[in-house]
């Protein structure tokens, strides 16, 4: 390594163009590669942020994609993950100044995930892999350098996680249920990036279950413990995560719209003792449709919930990640040619 690249990296660090860890620093002729890769040229407008009056161009993105560590390789769905990032209805920057301190989360599934080499066994929901540590950084970095209206605004989190660094998880290639993207209308065969702005993962531990049934009632609990946040609102949601232990239960009992069925019902608490803890407004909103005496689910509708099919075998875990409540929609994209 030499001087210059030090010095280089540095000033990278010290403008402000970093996460807050070292960059590769965006020199012209990789971010040039990068934009082949994308399909992009330089100047192309490739989003908007209009509350800012912001206007994305190419050479941002793909610069970004460069000081992440990302490879040219992953160019197509590098593309495809800036364009679910600057749609409108993700809020991106909403979801980097709200005080709930979310991430963007990226969630890759179908052949894609064995093209590129994402890891999608062992600590699948953090993996120390190339793939998911910069493809997430990258969607990371966008919303740090976007999503604060060219730095005019602050972000206002008030804890955070450490998925705001990066949060990349891939699916097993080959899943009991249809892959993760079907549930957001895509075809089986497709390569898919979804973001969703979420939380950090809850750990469901249940080694001794002997049925699906018990093994989604402690996922249904973790749901629905005092401190989440979609009480109020409900406009979140929640992923469930199902690595093979777990799922070889719940597959002999349930189907995904049966388990999503079954922890909708499950998951609640009594609307009584969330409004006495303080969880529920005493002058609700219309909105929030509070009905004192009864119980109340986190989800206004069975959609909100979706399952993912990850992490090694070995271990009786699941996990729940929850969903922000400010970023009402999951963007499931097609990455074409992988």
């Amino acid at each position: 390594m030499t001087d210059s690249l030090v010095a280089d990296i540095e000033n990278c660090l010290e403008n402000g163009w970093s996460d807050g860890l070292p960059v590769i620093p965006p020199y012209a002729g990789l971010v040039d590669a990068m934009l082949a890769a994308m399909g992009w040229t330089a100047t192309e407008i490739v989003g908007e942020i209009s509350d800012q009056q912001i206007r994305v161009r190419a050479e941002h993105v793909a610069a970004t994609a460069v000081m992440a560590g990302c490879k040219t390789a992953y160019g197509p769905l590098l593309r495809e993950l800036a364009l679910a990032a600057l749609d409108p209805r993700f809020n991106l920057s909403g979801t980097e100044v709200t005080t709930g301190g979310a991430s963007v989360t990226v969630f890759v599934s179908g052949p894609v995930v064995e093209t590129l080499g994402f890891e999608h066994e062992a600590n699948a929901l953090g993996a120390n892999n190339r793939a998911n540590a910069t493809v997430g950084r990258y969607a990371q970095m966008l919303r740090h350098f976007c999503g604060r209206g060219g730095g005019v605004l602050k972000c206002h989190g008030t804890i955070g996680h450490p998925g705001r660094l990066s949060f990349c998880v891939a699916e097993h290639p080959s899943t009991v249920w249809a892959p993760f993207h079907t549930q957001f209308g895509l075809p089986a065969e497709s390569s898919a990036v979804t973001l969703m702005a979420t939380e950090g993962p809850n750990s469901c531990n249940n080694h001794y279950a002997a049925t699906g049934g018990a093994v989604l009632d402690t996922i249904a609990d973790c749901m629905a413990h005092f401190g989440q946040t979609n009480w109020y609102y409900r406009s979140g949601g929640f992923v469930v995560v199902l690595p093979p232990d777990h799922m070889d239960l719940v597959r002999q009992e349930f189907s995904r719209d049966q388990a999503r069925a079954y922890l909708h019902e499950k998951a609640r608490r009594p609307t009584d003792d969330l409004i006495r803890v303080g969880r529920i407004a005493h002058a609700p909103l219309p909105y929030a449709e509070v009905e004192p005496g009864r119980p109340r689910s986190p989800l206004k509708s069975p959609e909100q919930l979706s399952f993912i099919e990850c992490g090694a075998a070995g271990g009786r875990f699941s996990a729940v990640i929850p969903r922000w409540v400010g970023s009402l929609h999951a963007i499931c994209r097609t990455i074409p040619n992988l």
